[in-house]
């Protein structure tokens, strides 16, 4: 390790973007396999078993569930059991679960894996990552994120593409397999051999002058406490963003294949257009990182949060194959924002005081809606034999939420250093 870093220091490459192409591995193969990949197997297991959709996405939603308790109480867990040895475990975890889907013939035995995969899952993507990246960069910390986040959209766009033709070349049951294998060849060399936590272990400082992220991801404090946060409008209207967000890129992303194919084109066909996806949500995290950094954060919420309304009705109007540009580019730029944008609000809105607690909560909300999503979505094509209700609604919440991005403003210079309220607190 030692060489490495004298060998990247000597060519002047900081060695906090190994760490973030670390995260874009480890991510591809996470996220980017069991949350992006997951419509793949819609179709084939529950014509293979004879499920109903609505319970197969069941699965979805427990590891939806299983992500947005853990992020609830991230700050302590991270307080007091070390990143990488959660993520170490994780890594060994994650690929034997994701095999056990193949062996599963009961609606309770894939729910059973799921709730596995979503523990899994939760200590290798966003949540550790955001931590590691704050305490590699003060500079270019946004940059660096939407970077490291790409992976979930590389991975989806390359597994999307291959496990498509591999579902029906070897069936779904091999997927699995394949899948839960590349996930442990690529993890656990990168989490026991390559990834540091914090610059400090290897003797580096953080990208830029300020002052020095501990372990657990604590940043340069300045802020509103939690309870001053949840006193305030933006508190409540980022919560509700969060909500319509998850609800709404989840609803676009995860209904591109089944809707497409369901409306006549060949599973083949729908694979390719969620790759395409895939492929452009990896080069607009990075555009959306900087488009927070010269637009704002207003601005650049709402043109994300317009590009999923753009998606969605691209996928309504999806009879009409020019509207699956609009499919891919509304869906890319759009579900970037409930990865690479939560952070940056969150830190723009309320400061460090209490991030690692408001980001918790903001991403639980967003996972809440991610996994009531699925049960919804899929009731709905049960009950109606088509996802276009659904699709409406989507419409419809986007349209709402749209208004209220502008009242979600960045702390005002009188609150960046507010004393926490010790009456309140008593």
């Amino acid at each position: 390790m030692q060489k490495l870093i004298w060998f990247l220091q000597k060519r002047r490459i900081f060695f906090g973007w190994v760490v973030v192409a670390c995260g874009i591995l480890v991510m591809s193969v996470t996220h980017g396999v069991v949350q992006n990949c997951f419509s793949l197997y819609i179709k084939p297991v529950t014509e293979a078993l004879g499920f109903t959709r609505q319970g197969f996405s069941v699965c979805q939603t427990l590891t939806n569930v299983i992500y947005m308790g853990i992020a609830l109480f991230s700050g302590k867990i991270f307080e007091r059991f070390k990143v990488l040895g959660l993520m170490r475990i994780a890594c060994i975890v994650l690929p034997a679960a994701y095999f056990c889907y193949s062996l599963c013939t009961q609606l309770w035995m894939f729910y059973a894996v799921s709730v596995v995969v979503g523990v899994a899952t939760s200590f290798l993507t966003f949540l550790p990552f955001t931590l590691i990246i704050s305490n590699w960069f003060e500079d270019r910390r946004g940059l660096a994120i939407g970077i490291c986040f790409m992976g979930s959209g590389l991975g989806g766009m390359l597994f999307n593409a291959l496990a498509g033709g591999w579902i029906e070349a070897f069936g779904w049951h091999a997927v699995f397999r394949i899948l839960a294998g590349i996930q442990a060849l690529v993890m656990i060399p990168i989490l026991f051999l390559m990834l540091r936590v914090s610059p400090q272990e290897v003797g580096l400082q953080p990208l830029g002058s300020g002052p020095v992220a501990s372990e657990g991801g604590s940043a340069p404090v300045y802020g509103l406490t939690l309870a001053q946060a949840m006193r305030s409008f933006r508190f409540w209207a980022l919560i509700f963003t969060a909500l319509i967000v998850g609800l709404t890129s989840t609803m676009l992303s995860n209904t591109i294949v089944p809707h497409l194919s369901d409306i006549g084109y060949a599973a083949t066909y729908a694979s390719g257009v969620m790759s395409c996806y895939m492929g452009l949500l990896a080069v607009c995290k990075i555009l959306l990182g900087g488009m927070y950094d010269r637009l704002g954060m207003r601005k650049s919420t709402f043109i994300s949060v317009s590009a999923i309304l753009v998606g969605l009705l691209g996928l309504y109007f999806g009879a009409f194959q020019p509207m699956h540009l609009f499919i891919v580019a509304g869906a890319a730029l759009g579900c970037a924002v409930g990865t690479v944008a939560y952070p940056i609000l969150t830190q723009s809105a309320f400061g460090t005081r209490a991030y690692a607690t408001i980001y918790g909560i903001i991403t639980a909300a967003n996972s809440l809606a991610s996994s009531v999503c699925p049960i919804f979505t899929n009731s709905v094509y049960d009950g109606t034999g088509s996802y276009s209700p659904a699709l409406v609604t989507s419409i419809v919440l986007a349209l709402a939420v749209l208004g209220l991005l502008f009242t979600i403003r960045p702390l005002r210079p009188e609150e960046m250093n507010r004393k926490p309220d010790l009456e309140k607190m008593a």
